[in-house]
C-alpha cells in the first residue's frame, strides 16, 4: 500500500472514479488538495469567479455528462457559497461531490474564524453530509460517498476535512477501482410479478401513455421507452423539464407536460385510461398533483429506482421499484411474447396524431407574430429550431420569457436539455451553460437567459 500526502489521495481518489474537472476557488484549508493538481493533464481544477458559479458549473457537467465530479472549496463562506448551487443538484440528481476544506479541528465548536457547522448547513439537500476525523480514513470516506452519490437516484454529497488532517500529513492509500467498493453495475430489475402485471394491464388499455422522466434519461432507456411506445401506440410524453428524453420529431410524440408545457399534451394525459410512469416521480410542475390534469379513473403504472416516489404523488394500480432501463426491456420482453409482435391501436393513434397536428399548428401561427418593433420570444423559438444541431445542448434558466421555449424549442437526443430542476433559482443559466460544454465538449452548447 502506497505512502502518499493526503490531499493527493483525495486527488486519485477522485481520478480512481473517472473524475476530469473540479471546480471551486482556492482557499487556505484547500491548498494541500488543490496543489496536487498542478501539472496534471489527467484532472484539473477550474477556478471559478465565485463558489456558486462552480456549483453550478459543476451541475451542468454532471448532466451532460453522466459522469460525477466535484467541487473543492474553504472553510466558512468558501463553502457556504456552494449551497445553491448543490441544491440545484439535489433536485436536478446530479452527483456531485463537495470536498469542503474546514478549520482545524482545534477552533471547531469555539465559534473560531471562518467556523462553521458546515455538515448540518448541507445535509438537507444531499444525500450524505459528513466530516472526517482521521486522516488515515479520507480515502474510505470518500468511497462512502461515492457510494451513496451513484447508488439508487444520483445525486450530490459532502465531506468536511479539518486542514490538520491534511497540511503535512502522509496517509497510507489503497487506491482502488470504483468496482472494490460499490456497485457498478446497477441495472436493477423489477418484480416479475410486477411486470406480468403491469404487462397485461398495458395490453388492455385502449387509450395508453407513456409518461417518460428523468430516471430514462439517468438510465440511459430512452430507446426502450420509444420501442414500448411503439409496440402498443402509447402517447409519447415527457415529464416536466425532460423535454430531451424522447425526440421530439417521432410520430407518437406530442409536447412538453406541465403548465408551460402543451395544451395538447394535458388533454392527452387526461383522456389516458393508463399512464406508464417510466422512470418519474411524476413531479409537480408536470401534472400540478391534483386531478385537473391526470383522471381520478387512470390506472398509474410507476416505475422508479427509489423505492420510496412509488405511488408517493398519486395512487398507482401497480408499483415497480427498479431501474428504468432494466424495467423497459423486461416489459418489452413480456409483452412481445404475449402478442409476437406489436399490437396497433389506430383508433387512439389517430388520437394522437391529430393532437400533436393540432400543436404543430398553433405554434406554426407563432411565425406570423411581427418581428417589429420588437421579437416576442414566441417568435424567436421557431428561428432557433431552424439553426440549432440536434445535439446541441440548451440550457434555461428560470424566467418567463425562458419558460416559453418548453413548448416551443425541439429536442431530439437525451442529455441536451437542462433547466433548474424544481429549483428555480434565476441566473444559473450561464454558469450550468459552460459546464455542459466541459461534460460534452464535442456538443455545441447555448444558454438562454430572460
Amino acid at each position: 500500500m502506497p505512502t502518499m500526502k493526503a490531499g493527493q489521495a483525495v486527488i486519485e481518489a477522485l481520478r480512481a472514479e473517472g473524475i476530469e474537472y473540479t471546480f471551486g476557488i482556492v482557499g487556505t484549508t484547500t491548498n494541500s488538495i488543490v496543489t496536487e493538481m498542478v501539472g496534471r493533464e489527467d484532472i484539473r481544477f477550474v477556478d471559478t469567479r465565485h463558489e456558486e458559479c462552480a456549483a453550478f458549473m459543476a451541475y451542468g457537467y454532471a448532466r451532460a455528462s453522466g459522469k460525477p465530479t466535484a467541487c473543492i472549496t474553504t472553510s466558512g463562506p468558501g463553502t457556504i457559497n456552494l449551497a445553491t448551487g448543490i441544491a440545484l443538484a439535489w433536485k436536478g440528481r446530479a452527483p456531485v461531490m463537495v470536498i469542503a476544506g474546514d478549520v482545524a479541528r482545534d477552533y471547531i465548536y469555539r465559534d473560531g474564524a471562518q467556523a462553521f457547522d458546515l455538515v448540518d448547513i448541507f445535509k438537507p439537500f444531499t444525500k450524505l453530509a459528513r466530516q472526517v476525523n482521521k486522516t488515515e480514513r479520507i480515502v474510505e470516506m470518500m468511497h462512502d460517498a461515492f457510494r451513496t452519490a451513484l447508488s439508487g437516484k444520483p445525486g450530490p454529497v459532502m465531506l468536511d476535512i479539518p486542514r490538520d488532517l491534511l497540511d503535512d500529513q502522509s496517509v497510507d492509500a489503497d487506491i482502488t477501482p470504483p468496482a472494490a467498493y460499490r456497485a457498478v453495475d446497477q441495472r436493477i430489475p423489477g418484480d416479475s410479478q410486477a411486470i406480468e402485471r403491469a404487462a397485461q394491464l398495458l395490453l388492455d388499455a385502449k387509450r395508453p401513455v407513456l409518461l417518460a422522466g428523468g430516471g430514462v434519461v439517468d438510465s440511459d432507456a430512452s430507446g426502450e421507452a420509444v420501442a414500448l411506445a411503439e409496440l402498443l401506440d402509447m402517447a409519447l410524453v415527457p415529464s416536466y423539464g425532460h423535454n430531451d428524453v424522447v425526440p421530439n420529431s417521432h410520430r407518437l410524440f406530442i409536447g412538453a407536460a406541465g403548465g408551460r408545457g402543451a395544451g395538447e399534451t394535458a388533454h392527452a394525459i387526461h383522456q389516458a385510461d393508463v399512464i406508464l410512469a417510466l422512470g418519474t416521480r411524476i413531479n409537480q410542475a408536470t401534472t400540478h398533483w391534483n386531478w385537473s390534469v391526470v383522471n381520478p379513473q387512470t390506472k398509474i403504472v410507476q416505475v422508479d429506482v427509489d423505492i420510496q416516489e412509488i405511488g408517493r404523488n398519486y395512487p398507482v394500480a401497480i408499483g415497480i421499484a427498479g431501474d428504468a432501463k432494466a424495467v423497459a426491456q423486461q416489459l418489452l420482453e413480456r409483452l412481445r411474447a404475449k402478442l409476437g409482435g406489436g399490437r396497433p391501436n389506430p383508433a387512439w393513434r389517430s388520437e394522437v396524431e391529430m393532437l400533436a397536428g393540432q400543436r404543430r399548428a398553433r405554434i406554426a401561427a407563432e411565425e406570423k407574430l411581427p418581428a417589429q418593433p420588437y421579437m416576442m420570444p414566441q417568435r424567436v423559438y421557431p428561428e432557433l429550431n431552424k439553426v440549432l444541431p440536434k445535439d446541441c445542448m440548451v440550457t434555461l434558466d428560470a424566467g418567463v420569457a425562458g419558460g416559453l421555449a418548453y413548448d416551443r424549442l425541439k429536442f431530439e437526443l437525451p442529455r441536451t436539455f437542462f433547466n433548474y430542476a424544481g429549483h428555480g433559482g434565476l441566473g444559473m443559466g450561464y454558469c450550468v451553460g459552460l459546464g455542459t460544454k466541459l461534460g460534452r465538449p464535442d456538443r455545441p452548447a447555448i444558454s438562454i437567459q430572460g
